[in-house]
Order: C-alpha cells, then sequence, then structure tokens
C-alpha cells in the first residue's frame, strides 16, 4: 500500500497516459509526457503536478513508489533508473515545459522593439 492518497490529477495523469497500451501512443516515457503537456498546457497545472510528483518521490521507499505506480496502474518500467530516477525526471519534464509555454507567452505579449 502507498503511504497516502495521491491527487485526482496525479492519478489521472498516470492512468490515462501510461496506461497498458501507451506504446502505441509514444516511442518513450517521454512523448507520453509530451503528449499530457499538449492536452493540458496551463503552467500552474504542470508545475503543480510536477511538484506532487515531487512530494512522492520524497515520501516513499523504492518499494513504496514501485507498489503506488502499480495501485496507478502505471504500465511503465523505468529500467535501468530506479522509480525514484525516472518520477523525478518526469517531474523535471513537466517543469521545463511549464517553463518553456511560459516564456513563450512572454514573448508573444511583449514583443521585441
Amino acid at each position: 500500500m502507498s503511504d497516502g492518497p495521491v491527487s485526482w490529477e496525479l492519478d489521472q495523469f498516470f492512468g490515462a497516459y501510461f496506461h497498458q497500451d501507451w506504446v502505441l501512443e509514444a516511442e518513450d516515457w517521454q512523448g507520453i509526457v509530451d503528449s499530457y503537456v499538449d492536452v493540458h498546457p496551463v503552467v500552474a497545472e504542470l508545475l503543480d503536478l510536477a511538484a506532487e510528483i515531487d512530494a512522492v518521490v520524497n515520501a516513499h521507499t523504492e518499494l513504496g513508489l514501485r507498489q503506488l505506480m502499480d495501485e496507478l496502474d502505471v504500465n511503465y518500467l523505468p529500467q535501468p533508473l530506479t522509480h525514484k530516477e525516472w518520477l523525478g525526471q518526469v517531474a523535471e519534464r513537466l517543469r521545463l515545459h511549464a517553463h518553456g509555454i511560459a516564456a513563450a507567452r512572454r514573448a508573444v505579449d511583449q514583443p521585441s522593439l
């Protein structure tokens, strides 16, 4: 069992994007995260999701993370990475997308002179 519930958003992220047929939708986990961002390009939501992933990683052991991923029906094995390493990379990719979206919006809002 996990050490506590996760948000609906985190449950949906993993359940809807890392389901058993994820390989039909992208070549790798990065493509799956990118697909999520394409559908949910809201900076605050991406940053919140990344922060929750960080909190989950910090609150669980490696075994606890494997169990949690099973509970969330995540059908991705991060080998050779650990779940902690992989989830950290997922959170970082979400943050990178969020910062890219924010920078693009700032550029549109403030055209160069």
